[in-house]
């Protein structure tokens, strides 16, 4: 958990720190680095019916499929962020 913690102070000081709206759909694009509170993810360029995009994350040894939709279901969102 700390890790995260530390993650998302270098994200908050060094790239674009952008919304946690999922609704707003437009601004989530690939490639994003997306923190939860205890897990990070990166945003796929695959989006549900709701053209909510897809995360890229690894949360446990037998996790099946590691791009899933999951945003806005299973984890509560702390940061969303871009390199530029």
């Amino acid at each position: 958990m700390n890790l995260v913690k530390n993650l998302k102070i270098w994200f908050s000081k060094n790239t674009i720190s952008l919304t946690t709206d999922i609704k707003k759909t437009s601004e989530w694009q690939g490639g994003d680095i997306v923190i939860f509170n205890n897990h990070i993810g990166i945003v796929s360029d695959i989006r549900n019916k709701d053209k909510i995009p897809y995360i890229i994350h690894h949360a446990n040894p037998y996790q099946i499929h590691y791009e899933e939709n999951i945003l806005g279901q299973k984890y509560e969102i702390v940061g969303h962020y871009r390199m530029s």
